[in-house]
């Protein structure tokens, strides 16, 4: 009887230790979730701010980019302005075309190392432009779109659209353009109605700029 009292007792105390230990290890786990969560939380903080702080960095560096383009574009524009005042070009006599009405002027334009970029078949108020059998100019090549197009003959439509509009003159007289081409090759540019001399020579000159500067960039292509 004394034997089966000791080994109860002993029993009672196991069980007492038993589960203090488990109640340490609960409250010792607890404690690791705990600086876990912490870690994590503050981690958590820390991405937070950092993709605030890339965030405020991707503006700045998109809006830093737009300026330094637009530099890029003004300055090219500028040396290409220079070049819309009368600047030689070679002349030939008409010569048949085909089209239902011959020019009245061909002109060729070249680079300035004498390479022929295009042919200008100009008639009393349209203008064709031509590209050389060679040439391979695509619509998506730089500064096409961005100086010829926008800058050139954008800005001359509209001009005579605001003049239709304040019924300064017929709206069959204004101003239009298209390019032809084919899979994004420029086969042809043709400008109906550049109403005088001025506007044909800015048209002419700016166009040979263009085509230069994108017969350069395939070159280094």
């Amino acid at each position: 009887m004394h034997v089966e009292l000791e080994n109860y007792i002993y029993y009672l105390h196991y069980r007492i230790i038993s589960r203090e230990q488990l109640s340490q290890r609960d409250q010792w786990e607890e404690g690791i979730d705990k600086e876990i969560l912490e870690s994590l939380m503050g981690l958590r903080e820390y991405l937070e701010t950092r993709i605030q702080a890339l965030d405020d960095e991707r503006e700045k560096l998109q809006a830093l980019y737009k300026i330094v383009d637009e530099v890029i574009i003004s300055r090219s524009f500028r040396g290409a302005e220079s070049l819309l005042k009368e600047q030689p070009s070679e002349t030939h006599p008409p010569e048949p075309i085909e089209s239902t009405v011959e020019p009245i002027e061909r002109v060729s334009l070249m680079t300035n190392r004498g390479v022929l970029l295009a042919e200008a078949l100009i008639q009393p108020q349209d203008v064709r432009i031509i590209p050389a059998k060679d040439m391979n100019f695509n619509i998506n090549t730089p500064p096409f779109q961005s100086f010829f197009i926008s800058r050139i003959l954008e800005p001359m439509k509209e001009k005579d659209n605001d003049a239709v509009r304040k019924g300064e003159i017929l709206p069959e007289m204004a101003l239009t353009f298209e390019i032809i081409s084919d899979d994004g090759i420029i086969q042809e540019i043709r400008v109906t109605h550049y109403d005088d001399a001025q506007r044909l020579r800015e048209i002419r000159n700016s166009c040979r700029w263009t085509l230069e500067k994108m017969f350069e960039r395939n070159e280094q292509e």
